[in-house]
């Protein structure tokens, strides 16, 4: 089972697999009610990584939000480097219904991975694949001395109120299977399934 860390700004998942989901600072706070417990979730679900951020109080100084937005940007770094982590997919709320997939990156893994997304998410949601601009986290832009960070595929997923709510579960198990799928796309399996393929040789 994935363990759970409480920083000051946000909660850490530690789980397995090369994909990170990813829940920002949004200042405003209706649009974003319960994206925070759907990444949380999913993440469970599916034991993967996840970084949620803390709501956030409206009195904060521009400091503070600063110190906050600075820290949860350093742990997502931080997990791409030190887990190997490959797709960061953040989940942020949106005050139009439907849910709509962002990417940052080109190419044909990015392509098959808004695949694997999309053909998640359709057969139960409306979803709008436009544009190419990420909010939040942008790991593609460190500069040519991170290669790490470079190969990491980001999309942004931004979920409409009813998404968000009324159809939340459905939202937790179609993000768990999506996990399950990247993660077996980019090459990652079950510490458990290398094991008992070892046993036949």
């Amino acid at each position: 089972m994935p363990l759970k860390i409480i920083q000051p700004h946000h909660t850490e998942v530690v789980g397995e697999g090369l994909v990170l989901l990813f829940s920002p600072h949004i200042t405003t706070s209706k649009r974003d009610l319960y994206t925070g417990q759907i990444v949380e979730e999913a993440a469970l679900l599916s034991k993967s990584w996840a970084i949620i951020a803390k709501e956030r109080k409206q009195l904060q100084s521009g400091d503070e939000t600063q110190s906050a937005d600075a820290n949860l940007e350093k742990s997502a770094q931080d997990f791409v480097e030190e887990y190997g982590i490959k797709c960061v997919i953040a989940i942020s709320g949106a005050a139009e219904p439907g849910i709509t997939v962002k990417s940052q990156g080109d190419g044909s893994e990015s392509n098959e991975i808004l695949d694997i997304i999309r053909n998640g998410l359709e057969p139960h949601f409306e979803v709008d694949q436009s544009g190419n601009r990420v909010l939040g986290l942008q790991g593609n832009d460190r500069g040519s001395d991170n290669s790490s960070a470079q190969s990491v595929q980001i999309i942004q997923i931004e979920l409409g109120a009813e998404e968000r709510g009324f159809r939340k579960d459905q939202i937790v198990n179609s993000f768990a299977d999506i996990v399950s799928l990247i993660n077996a796309k980019l090459g990652f399996s079950v510490s458990g399934d290398e094991g008992s393929s070892g046993a036949l040789d």
